[in-house]
């Protein structure tokens, strides 16, 4: 637990520490293309304000040259500020803003509005819309999904249809997912059966003794298994996975998901969303 804290208390001393540098930066006003994802939200331990941050994939500042090198724009907000945010900033939006920037950050002052005139940005945007794909056999045509940063193809697994994600953008990093994918696939039965083995092992006493209907007898681990549906698998460069599963109402809707690695196995499971 003390390493848990010590992560989120590094965590708010840096954003404090960037905060305080951008708050005495001069204002000037800034026009960009907002990424793939749009604003979100963060809020820090112990935090009532909330964390407004996204990023301008191209911009410039108001009568200089644009970069490309991606910009982000932050500021402490209530949650009701959060939303009204989140409402102006869409995304592929060509905006302008009042901001305090210093090299690759910027401490949000004020929204301005949309900037059709500038035909640099507006270009960039469309170019960041059209589809990157690229096809790669046994597994099809993969498209990039910008908004995290995968490459997603339409693939069977044991006969049946779920999305293969292969993290990164960079050719390295989707060659060496790529090659996890494969070893994965060539084993496709033992890997489902450790998969789901190990789901029973980490997640059915959870389900017995603390997520039952009140109607509901205790599971064997055939019926938890028989309710789980394999809907994804997301692959990491570095030989990690993680198996996605639609929970068949075992915990509420939540999804099954299950980690690890080609070395190692299945070496961990949750219950997220």
């Amino acid at each position: 637990m003390a390493d848990v804290h010590d992560f989120f208390a590094e965590a708010e001393a840096r954003q404090s520490r960037l905060l305080k540098r951008l708050a005495v930066a001069p204002v000037v006003e800034v026009a960009g293309v907002v990424g793939a994802t749009g604003p979100g939200g963060s809020q820090l331990a112990q935090e009532k304000l909330w964390t407004v941050s996204f990023h301008f994939e191209a911009w410039r500042i108001i009568g200089s040259t644009l970069r490309t090198q991606p910009l982000t724009l932050l500021r402490k907000v209530t949650d009701e500020e959060l939303h009204r945010w989140q409402n102006l900033i869409q995304p592929y939006g060509v905006f302008r803003v009042q901001a305090r920037v210093e090299n690759s950050d910027a401490l949000l002052e004020a929204f301005v509005g949309s900037d059709p005139a500038d035909k640099e940005l507006q270009a960039h945007s469309t170019q960041l819309q059209k589809p990157v794909t690229f096809e790669h056999p046994p597994f099809g045509t993969f498209t990039l999904d910008r908004r995290v940063d995968f490459f997603t193809a339409a693939v069977y697994w044991e006969n049946s249809p779920i999305s293969l994600n292969l993290s990164g953008k960079e050719s390295q990093d989707v060659e060496a997912a790529l090659k996890v994918a494969h070893t994965l696939w060539r084993n496709q039965g033992d890997w489902n059966r450790r998969i789901r083995d190990y789901a029973v092992e980490k997640l059915l006493p959870l389900k017995n003794e603390a997520w039952l209907d009140e109607d509901e007898n205790e599971l064997s681990p055939d019926e938890f298994q028989q309710r789980m549906t394999l809907t994804a698998i997301t692959i990491y460069a570095d030989d990690s996975f993680e198996f996605w599963h639609n929970d068949g109402d075992l915990f509420l809707g939540h999804s099954i998901q299950i980690s690890g690695t080609l070395s190692e196995g299945p070496t961990d499971a949750d219950i997220p969303g």
